[in-house]
């Protein structure tokens, strides 16, 4: 019965043996040679940049002469008030050229436009510039995708 029980555990010891030899090495250590590199592919985004300047832009409006007749009547009108003789004339004259001027300032400034140039650096190493009338939420350093003359946050 004993050579029975050392045949089984030689047979055991065989068996394990041989599973063993069969199954795949251990992984090298650190020290020993390297195993596959790992890469990681980072895709460029060719709309995508970041918001280097916002800067405002103001277009003096155009006139049309309206603000100037305007004002030319209400300052003569205004000049015609003060003094009398020579000295009314020549109030008169001053609040016609002094109108005309404020009232043609005064149409060019409710004409004038403000728009916002947006500097951004793109991730591919270019700079675009767009224009818009609102630049809300867009700040220097927004992460930003621009689409030809559109621009959105990231």
């Amino acid at each position: 019965m004993k050579t029975i029980f050392v045949l089984r555990a030689v047979s055991v010891s065989i068996l394990f043996a041989g599973i063993a030899a069969c199954s795949p090495p251990e992984a090298a250590s650190s020290s020993s040679t390297p195993g596959p590199v790992s890469t990681t592919i980072i895709e460029s985004c060719s709309s995508c940049g970041v918001v280097r300047s916002v800067t405002a832009v103001t277009q003096q409006g155009t006139s049309t002469g309206t603000g100037a007749v305007i004002g030319a009547v209400v300052g003569g009108v205004a000049g015609n008030q003060v003094g009398g003789g020579n000295g009314k004339k020549v109030a008169t004259a001053a609040g016609v050229i002094g109108g005309a001027l404020l009232g043609n300032n005064i149409e060019q400034n409710r004409s004038a436009s403000t728009w916002y140039n947006i500097v951004v650096e793109m991730d591919d190493g270019g700079h675009q510039t767009i224009a818009v009338q609102n630049p809300t939420n867009i700040s220097p350093g927004a992460e930003v995708n621009v689409y030809g003359d559109n621009i959105t946050l990231r």
